[in-house]
């Protein structure tokens, strides 16, 4: 015990020891810290690609007299935020090594992280400001308008500040698509290979639908991705006709009068996809289907149409499965008065309205053995798959909905339907069972009225270019007039916001936003 005792007092003393003559040679001399200010950077920039110079000018000083920097600005396409993807690696690429930035923005459209890294040669020390690129191309935005050339299919497109480009496929491939226009729509996470690299592109895509033909347009240069003869796995295409193509949530669907289809993609959720399709999506893995052409909804994550095979309401999922709903509503048993099978009438229209966030159908049927007499099937489509017919209504033998050649819905504000008879707008209530005619101010008369629909941009964090209007086209020798009115109670409200003119006959409408993304799909309409 003595022993140990004594052992350990030994090392204390040699620890002791050593320790006394230990050279410290840590360095104490301290750098002051200087305080770095920048000023005129925004927090967000946006730029035309491929014709735009983005010039930066910020003015950088210090507390500390005689400070010097380095600069270096660099920029990386973002994950997320709409047209890419959270599978896009961080990749900065170095645009500058000045204080002021004049950088040609020869680069895709996209939204980017512009970051300033700011070094004090003097103490080394960073400053960072990051910032947002928005870039876009003149087909990024503004209004699309579908047009019936005579026997062929143009689109032009008209801007905010009322510029306009006109015959787009026409100056693009050298002819316009030699057929009749029958859909427009949009799809602002489209997928497919590059055949060229063999690598996936993610971009927003314009679908165009002809009573023969599909187009899927690459909305950055305008290019042709697909044609109906191109856009099937198998390289064959079927003998069908055409209805549209859309964003249906985690893939693109199609329609036809051979059936859906759909295109498993979702690039914000890392699965990407050629854009391409197989065979039509069958019920219960067996049923073929026959989507009627007058009309479906599309309500986020699912797509309804009528089904004339079976004369039954289908919907197609937001993964491609294709079902029926059921004959019972939610939380019963029991079969209901009117079923969403077996309706042997003739759909005329299916229509859209979300007053009170309620995704709600409007189906209009004229009768299969009484010729004019139609009934109006009011459906509520958020309780899939169960029975969503709330009530049927007939309508009024003196009204004009039954003669009607023309059909829409206020999807937001009003639970009314538009139509045109005669050459005459009009607006069915389906609460009250009335109509009224509609004369908007300073819309031409003696035209021929050949598109009428509620056109709506919502997306919260693009304020700046929200509307809902309610657009009517009109025809005559040769010219069209788009109006776009606001909307108060249904109604068009005073002068119209925009009057665009051109020639050919206008069909459909879309509005393109470079902010569209899967987020906002509830946003903007997705029926056609």
């Amino acid at each position: 015990m003595k022993k140990k005792i004594s052992y350990i007092l030994t090392l204390l003393v040699l620890v002791v020891f050593a320790s006394s003559c230990y050279d410290d040679k840590g360095n104490y001399d301290y750098v002051e810290i200087s305080k770095v200010t920048t000023t005129s950077l925004e927090e967000s920039y946006s730029k035309i690609a491929f014709q735009d110079v983005l010039h930066i000018e910020p003015t950088v000083t210090s507390d500390r007299a005689g400070d010097e920097f380095e600069y270096l600005w660099t920029l990386n396409l973002t994950k997320g935020s709409g047209t890419t993807s959270q599978i896009i690696k961080i990749e900065l690429d170095t645009i500058g090594y000045e204080r002021v930035l004049d950088f040609p923005v020869n680069v895709n459209q996209g939204y980017y992280d512009l970051t300033l890294r700011i070094t004090n040669k003097g103490n080394g020390m960073d400053v960072y400001h990051v910032m947002s690129l928005s870039v876009i191309t003149k087909f990024s935005e503004g209004f699309y308008l579908l047009k019936d050339m005579g026997n062929s299919t143009d689109i032009d497109l008209h801007m905010w500040d009322n510029s306009k480009i006109t015959d787009i496929l026409q100056k693009k491939d050298g002819e316009a698509l030699p057929a009749s226009p029958v859909s427009l729509g949009i799809d602002p996470v489209y997928c497919f290979i590059d055949e060229s690299t063999g690598k996936y592109v993610i971009t927003k895509a314009l679908t165009i639908c002809t009573d023969n033909d599909v187009r899927i347009i690459n909305m950055e240069d305008m290019s042709t991705v697909y044609t109906h003869n191109t856009m099937f796995h198998s390289g064959v295409a079927p003998e069908e006709k055409p209805y549209y193509v859309w964003r249906n949530m985690y893939g693109v669907g199609y329609i036809s009068d051979q059936g859906a289809y759909f295109s498993a993609q979702a690039a914000t959720e890392q699965l990407l996809g050629a854009g391409k399709f197989g065979f039509p999506a069958m019920v219960n893995d067996e049923e073929d289907s026959k989507p009627n052409k007058n009309g479906g909804v599309f309500m986020g994550f699912y797509y309804f149409y009528f089904d004339e095979l079976k004369d039954r309401f289908l919907y197609l999922d937001f993964n491609g499965g294709l079902s029926a709903l059921l004959n019972n509503v939610k939380d019963s048993q029991e079969e209901e008065k009117y079923i969403p099978n077996g309706i042997k009438h003739k759909l005329k229209a299916f229509v859209r309205n979300y007053v009170g966030n309620v995704n709600t159908g409007f189906a209009l049927f004229e009768d299969a053995d009484v010729t004019g007499k139609h009934y109006l099937y009011n459906m509520v489509l958020d309780d899939a798959p169960y029975n969503p017919i709330r009530k049927v209504t007939e309508i009024a033998s003196t009204s004009k909905l039954n003669t009607a050649t023309l059909y829409a819905s206020n999807e937001l504000t009003a639970k009314v339907i538009y139509f045109v008879n005669n050459n005459k707008l009009y607006m069915y209530d389906t609460e009250l069972n009335t109509e009224e005619e509609l004369q908007p101010q300073d819309f031409a008369t003696g035209e021929e009225i050949t598109y009428i629909s509620n056109r709506y941009w919502m997306w919260t964090d693009d304020k700046e270019h929200n509307f809902d209007y309610l657009v009517i086209a009109t025809h005559k020798a040769g010219k069209y007039k788009v109006y776009l009115y606001e909307v108060l109670g249904g109604k068009a409200y005073g002068k119209p916001k925009y009057v665009f003119e051109g020639d050919g006959k206008v069909v459909k409408m879309q509005y393109v936003s470079p902010k569209m993304s899967m987020k906002s799909l509830d946003y903007f309409p997705g029926s056609f």
